[in-house]
């Protein structure tokens, strides 16, 4: 009986020690984005494709406004060349001192919508008398509107997430 109690332990041990302790699966950390900083120049050149995208750019700031530093602008190749940075709640403010350095800034990249994007023509023009004339010139309007904002250039800004100073 002590042999067979003594092999079933051996037994039981060798079983043991052969199988490997269940590990929890390895969580491996994704390697870090590669960040490509972009000039206002490049970025200005991608926009349409970078709509709505995070992105980073480098520049140089040439105006922050100073009621509250609530934008600023970064400038490109030249003055004629900048988009604008909203500070927002990440960042908060800009200052004055920061004009003339050099900075780099994560954010969101997002397209101005002009005026016609947000109304809805012929809903709120009534039926009333007299409003027949009014709804084709608002018609015609509207017509005038599309057609030029087709022509239009696009026009970008930056809602900022991050600031690093260069």
């Amino acid at each position: 009986m002590k042999k067979i109690a003594m092999l079933s332990m051996l037994a039981l041990i060798v079983f043991a020690c052969g199988q490997q302790a269940k590990k929890a699966p390895v969580k491996t950390e994704e390697a870090p984005k590669e960040v490509v900083v972009l000039t206002v120049d490049e970025l200005l050149q991608q926009a349409p494709e970078l709509a709505d995208k995070e992105v980073v750019v480098k520049g140089t700031v040439f105006h922050v406004c100073q009621h509250g530093g609530e934008r600023c602008f970064l400038m490109g190749s030249s003055e004629g060349i900048s988009i604008r940075i909203e500070a927002g709640e990440k960042i908060g403010a800009f200052t004055q001192e920061q004009m003339g350095s050099e900075l780099e800034i994560a954010g969101i990249l997002k397209e101005v919508k002009t005026e016609a994007d947000a109304h809805n023509p012929g809903a709120e023009h009534g039926t009333g008398e007299g409003e027949a004339e009014e709804d084709t010139e608002t018609a015609k309007a509207h017509q005038i509107i599309a057609e030029n904002q087709a022509a239009a250039e696009r026009v970008f800004f930056i809602e900022g997430l991050k600031v690093k100073e260069l």
